[in-house]
């Protein structure tokens, strides 16, 4: 009897994730508001969250697919100071080509898309970053930071994400044309 509640749970999980998707398909960003009682997940902030806009000079995240991040950011970055200079180090990571997510991955922190609820990467994203990158990292006397400890990442809730590279052609829905797009809508949102 344990099918029912799973099936349930299932169509639930594609409702929302159906949800997530027409949202990200309209001409403007039209996201969808989430009423938190604790906006900023627990962490206190110097300043209010706002949103502001990418800078040209923020390289590593001025062409990421969106316009506009949340300050401060999900690394507790308060100034956009700070962010650029805290980012650009990880720019020439991202043109090692280490992993497809990389440039997904960071942009998710340094440059989070301004949203009334923060979405984290997922779990997987950041392991999959992380094992394709450290090697790299390594070779240059870097270690993977412990700001970026994938364990604090979500893995059952919503979250940034990329098609997983593992996943097969009946498992991976490249012919739905809100799926594809939704990289340059908002990234992939998953559950």
């Amino acid at each position: 009897m344990t099918s029912a509640p799973v099936s349930l749970l299932r169509m639930i999980r594609l409702a929302v994730t159906v949800a997530l998707i027409s949202s990200c398909s309209a001409s403007e960003y039209e996201y969808l508001s989430w009423k938190s009682d604790m906006y900023n997940g627990g962490r206190s902030y110097g300043k209010p969250p706002q949103c502001v806009d990418i800078p040209e000079d923020l390289r590593l995240c001025h062409n990421v697919g969106y316009n506009q991040m949340l300050l401060p950011n999900l690394l507790e970055h308060e100034t956009m100071a700070e962010v650029k200079q805290q980012a650009s180090s990880w720019v020439p990571l991202v043109h090692k080509n280490c992993h497809p997510g990389t440039q997904v991955f960071l942009c998710s922190l340094f440059a989070p898309v301004c949203l009334e609820r923060p979405i984290y990467p997922c779990r997987w994203l950041c392991e999959a970053v992380r094992d394709g990158c450290t090697p790299i990292m390594e070779s240059f006397g870097f270690p993977w930071p412990e700001m970026l400890t994938c364990d604090k990442f979500p893995q059952d809730d919503v979250c940034i994400a990329m098609p997983q590279p593992n996943a097969t052609e009946a498992t991976q829905p490249t012919g739905n044309p809100h799926y594809t797009s939704l990289f340059v809508c908002l990234f992939i949102i998953t559950l």
